[in-house]
């Protein structure tokens, strides 16, 4: 009898210590799951970012790359044409203008083709060559004649700042600087409206200048 007592006894005590055991084990076991789950669960977010990350870099790379395509197109392409390349263009032009045109029969003032000397010299060889490539540009690649470059240049050749400098100097060096002081010069943008001591400026209508100079060419007529 004390026996069956004892044995009742030590059942009663280990029962509630197994069922604490499993729950425990249970406990932990969800907790290792739920661990894993949200390890996961970042794991899977940090790889969505990191994609997203990716795709939005490449897109900036493509859209950098079509951007440097398009400046790459639109700027002149003065790398691959040489300085002796851009000269002889200028001396050949200038030796048309001066040697072969304005000093044959052929000139005619209202042609367009007009200049000086000393403000064609201004230019830089890759001006010229620049205003020319766009009269090309503009003829669909072709070249047109020598002549046909002398017009468009003598009409789109830049305004250098020191275009008063390099017409005064002609004028002094001209029969009109002797017996007619400058008095006044009216900018007209292109061109420049001239007024002598012997033709004044007044501000009239029909107050025209003595002569009209023209900044581009460095020319002027009366």
């Amino acid at each position: 009898m004390s026996r069956l007592y004892l044995l009742g006894i030590l059942f009663l005590f280990f029962v509630p210590l197994f069922g604490c055991s499993s729950n425990s084990q249970t406990v932990d076991s969800n907790d290792a799951n739920e661990l894993i789950n949200e390890n996961s669960s970042r794991a899977i977010e940090l790889s969505e970012k990191e994609n997203v990350e990716e795709i939005a870099e490449a897109t900036l790379e493509e859209k950098q790359e079509k951007n440097n395509g398009n400046n790459s197109l639109s700027t002149p392409q003065l790398d691959s044409v040489s300085q002796e390349e851009m000269e002889l263009l200028k001396e050949t032009l200038r030796k048309y203008i001066f040697d072969e045109y304005m000093g044959s029969s052929d000139y005619g003032y209202a042609k367009g083709v007009n200049w000086t000397e000393n403000f064609y010299d201004n230019l830089t060889a890759e001006e010229i060559w620049n205003v020319i490539e766009e009269y090309k540009e503009m003829n669909n690649g072709e070249e047109g004649t020598l002549f046909d470059q002398a017009s468009y240049l003598s009409v789109n050749a830049p305004i250098k700042d020191n275009w008063e400098e390099l017409f005064l100097e002609n004028w002094n060096n001209s029969p009109y600087s002797d017996d007619n002081e400058i008095e006044a010069m009216i900018d007209k943008g292109d061109s420049v409206w001239i007024y002598t001591e012997t033709l004044p400026y007044t501000g009239e209508k029909d107050n025209y200048p003595f002569i009209t100079l023209f900044k581009r060419t460095g020319f002027w007529h009366g």
